[in-house]
């Protein structure tokens, strides 16, 4: 009888334990983004705030464009190391981190006047490299194909195929193999539970301790889920408007491959089963090389060992291929 009394009063000091520290997390949270930290600056857009942050000085300029729902954070560390004279913009798009809240205002049609916002307070008149991730790349391809004169070269690494609406299908004839809406959803919850205070984001990531705080505190942020799926939820319109625009610039375009079994580990990290990820895995190595039609100028590697997150896994393949960009246009420019 005393040895249940114990296992009741330990579950409850568990239970009220866990429920104390969701609260201080959250109180530190609300804190957390009420003081924008110092690492970055402000850029207004339509009486709104875009906060982003900006390395290195000199003429050459790359913007680094995240994948939905992730933080700028994770490319401070290739920021810091990419040591090239130029400079370096990562951001948080509207809805975001510090950026203005607003639902009205979060569309992925209003990202090129975003990232035109920051290029004029940078005084940057001079066209531009771009580096995209994951799902960044359709915002890529969206300011490439209606701004194809302000872009020299552009850098998509572990990109969305061409064809999303196929890969959609492929994903949900998937068994166990969410879509993103279901996974931005599921995200939520985890980070409503502070989950994300305890486990990090990143299953087999080590993450920079300079900027973990940032990356936890952005996953921890139930307010960036809405807006994530709100964004997701818009990517038809903003492919179907690609269709009508313009086509892509034929400027030098180089995409980042993830290895086949890494990728395949994330995504049982995340949740899916092996036998699923597998045909996932199958699936985008099909589908995502349509991406090469791009540009007569394309070409592609497969980065050894690299998973989903090339960024966070082999920052230094990154950093050496945004180097190679800038300088093979340079060299191009002057022969």
């Amino acid at each position: 009888m005393r040895g249940l009394f114990y296992f009741i009063a330990l579950i409850i000091i568990i239970l009220l334990s866990t429920y104390i520290y969701i609260l201080i997390g959250n109180i530190r949270s609300v804190k957390w983004f009420k003081e924008p930290s110092d690492e970055g600056k402000f850029a207004d857009f339509n009486d709104k705030k875009i906060y982003y942050r900006v390395k290195g000085k000199g003429n050459a300029v790359v913007v680094i464009i995240n994948s939905i729902g992730s933080s700028q954070a994770e490319w401070w560390p290739v920021q810091n190391e990419i040591d090239l004279k130029g400079r370096i913009i990562t951001m948080d798009r509207i809805g975001y981190g510090w950026s203005t809240s607003d639902n009205d205002e979060i569309s992925p049609f209003n990202f090129s006047d975003e990232l035109d916002t920051i290029l004029k307070f940078e005084k940057v008149k001079k066209p531009i490299y771009i580096v995209a991730h994951g799902t960044g790349v359709i915002y890529a391809r969206y300011y490439c194909a209606t701004h194809p004169s302000k872009v020299l070269g552009a850098l998509f690494i572990n990109p969305i195929p061409l064809g999303y609406k196929d890969w959609a299908k492929a994903v949900e004839s998937i068994d166990e193999c969410p879509s993103m809406l279901e996974s931005a959803k599921k995200m939520q919850k985890i980070a409503s539970k502070g989950i994300y205070r305890i486990l990090p984001p990143f299953k087999g990531y080590k993450l920079d301790r300079r900027y973990k705080r940032h990356i936890i505190e952005h996953y921890s942020k139930t307010e960036n889920y809405d807006t994530m799926q709100t964004e997701i939820s818009q990517l038809e319109k903003v492919l179907d408007a690609i269709d009508s625009s313009d086509e892509f610039p034929q400027i030098p375009l180089k995409i980042l491959y993830p290895a086949a079994e890494p990728l395949i580990r994330d995504w049982v990290r995340s949740g899916i089963n092996e036998y699923s990820a597998r045909q996932l895995g199958r699936k985008y190595q099909e589908l995502s090389r349509d991406l090469l039609s791009l540009s007569p100028f394309s070409t592609s590697m497969e980065v050894e060992g690299a998973g989903e997150h090339i960024h966070l896994g082999k920052p230094d393949i990154v950093i050496r291929e945004i180097k190679a960009m800038i300088s093979e246009q340079k060299s191009a420019k002057f022969n």
